[in-house]
C-alpha cells in the first residue's frame, strides 16, 4: 500500500517540494487551527502509514542522518556496548560539532555504526533521537522545514506529507470559514 522504494521517493519528493511548502504556508498561517489540533490531525493521518511501513525494511534514516546525542543516551550506549562511559565518548561521539540544543555531540560515523543490515544492533538502547524519529509531532507546524528535507529520506514522512497534501485545502478552507462565534 505504501511504497518504501527509496529511489522513487528520493526522486519524487523534490518534485513535490513546492506543493509541500505551499501546504506548510497554509498550515503556518491558519490561525483557526491550533498547534494541538494540527498535531492531532498529523497523528491521525500518520498512524496508518506508520503501522503499514516496516522500518526494518528501509533503515534509510540510519544510513543518511546525523544522530545528535543527549546526555541520557551515553549510559544506554555504554550498557549496550559493555564499555565504560568514557570509552563511549572516545569511540562513538563527535563532540567537536555544533550540537542541537541540549545535545552533547553526535554519533561520529555515518551510516550508523550500530546498523547491521537493516536492523539496529542496540535497538533497546538506541539514542533518543532514534526513538523519536521521524519527529512529525509535537510541533508539526514549526518543524516543517526539516520535514520537507526528510521527505526524500523517510517513507513515513513522504507518505504523511502526501496524505496531508490531499487534505490541506479542505482543512484550511473549513477552519477559515468557521464562524468567529458559536451559532445558537
Amino acid at each position: 500500500m505504501y511504497s518504501i522504494d527509496l529511489a522513487a521517493i528520493a526522486a519524487d519528493a523534490p518534485a513535490r517540494r513546492d506543493a509541500y511548502e505551499v501546504m506548510f504556508y497554509q498550515f503556518q498561517y491558519d490561525d483557526d487551527l491550533t498547534d494541538e489540533q494540527l498535531d492531532a490531525l498529523v497523528n491521525a493521518v500518520a498512524a496508518p502509514i506508520i503501522a503499514a511501513i516496516d522500518c526494518t525494511q528501509c533503515a534509510n534514516c540510519c544510513r543518511s542522518l546525523d544522530v545528535y546525542l543527549e546526555a541520557d543516551d551515553l549510559p544506554r550506549l555504554s550498557q549496550a556496548c559493555h564499555i565504560h562511559l568514557d570509552e563511549v565518548r572516545v569511540r562513538f561521539v563527535d563532540e567537536d560539532v555544533l550540537p542541537e540544543s541540549g545535545a552533547v555531540g553526535k554519533l561520529n560515523v555515518k551510516p550508523c555504526g550500530f546498523l547491521d543490515g537493516q536492523r539496529c544492533r542496540i535497538y533497546a538502547h538506541r539514542p533518543q533521537a532514534c526513538r523519536d524519529y521521524p519527529f512529525l509531532t509535537p510541533d508539526f507546524r514549526w518543524s516543517m522545514e526539516q520535514l520537507v528535507a526528510g521527505a526524500a529520506i523517510c517513507p513515513i514522512i513522504y507518505h504523511t506529507l502526501n496524505a496531508l497534501l490531499e487534505k490541506v485545502d479542505a482543512i484550511t478552507a473549513r477552519s477559515s470559514s468557521a464562524p468567529d462565534e458559536p451559532q445558537p
